[in-house]
């Protein structure tokens, strides 16, 4: 009786052992992960802006050649516009994918100039867990060139937030390259760029980054005199429950030097975005 009563315990312990070997651990760590949700509405409010200043210098006659087109030295040029717009994601439909709607709401520029017509609407859709992807631009006043032109930005600016599906943890970082065609004097500037995402924090359900750029500018053709060179540092701010990310801002400055046969210019430019995107039906 006593070595049954003894045995108990140890019969105990050795079930206790295996539940805790077999239960499986949970994974640890954040997946910046972007999904849009079907049947809701996202808000989304954009800035841009731009200011550049491009310097030539050379021979006497090619300055006077400047001169005579009434192109100033140094020439400097301000953009900055404000968009607000509306996603509305629909009822799927299949189970596996829904349409989805972009609408610009209210445009507002510096110099008054809307590149794009309020009331403008892009039309795509969700594939499983993916990012939309968007296929036609509803227009009464944009020419086939400018939906093109409006189609393939819309669809880099959503591309942008197609991160690598990797757990972070805090202290954590990944980088993500970008390559952008520049047409240029004849030639083709092949921009590289290589954003730096790194985690700071995560409380009361958000995760906060710190963004670092590096810009790295080839020209395309050997005979192509052409350099230059930037960076960034920015911030973003991800709504974990929602998938979302709900703030994004970056500042860039961009330097270039392009040598010609008499003269050179040189480019810098100071780039600002910022977005705010927010769940507006839950």
């Amino acid at each position: 009786m006593q070595s049954f009563s003894m045995r108990k315990p140890i019969v105990y312990l050795l079930l206790l052992a295996f539940f805790s070997c077999s239960k499986p651990n949970k994974l640890e760590g954040l997946i910046l992960k972007v999904q849009y949700q079907p049947d809701k509405t996202y808000s989304i409010s954009t800035i841009r802006g731009t200011e550049t200043v491009i310097t030539y210098s050379g021979e006497d006659i090619a300055m006077q050649q400047i001169k005579s087109k009434n192109i100033k030295n140094p020439t400097i040029s301000k953009v900055k516009t404000k968009t607000d717009a509306e996603l509305v994601t629909e009822k799927s439909s299949t189970g596996t994918s829904f349409p989805v709607i972009l609408t610009y709401k209210r445009i507002m520029s510096l110099d008054g100039k809307n590149q794009i017509p309020e009331g403008t609407v892009v039309q795509g859709e969700v594939i499983g867990e993916e990012l939309p992807t968007f296929s036609k631009v509803v227009s009464g006043t944009l020419d086939s060139d400018q939906k093109e032109r409006l189609l393939q930005t819309v669809q880099s600016n959503f591309g942008q937030l197609d991160f690598p599906e990797q757990r972070l943890k805090i202290g954590d970082q990944f980088s993500a390259d970008r390559t952008v065609a520049i047409p240029m004097e004849g030639s083709v500037i092949e921009l590289v760029v290589t954003t730096t995402y790194k985690l700071l924090s995560i409380k009361d359900n958000m995760a906060e980054f710190e963004l670092s750029q590096n810009y790295q500018m080839t020209p395309k053709m050997m005979d192509n005199s052409f350099t230059g060179s930037g960076n960034g540092k920015g911030q973003l701010s991800y709504d974990i429950a929602n998938f979302l990310v709900t703030d994004y801002s970056i500042k860039t400055e961009l330097e270039m030097n392009k040598k010609l046969n008499y003269f050179e210019f040189d480019l810098k430019t100071i780039n600002e975005f910022s977005q705010q995107t927010k769940l507006v039906t839950n």
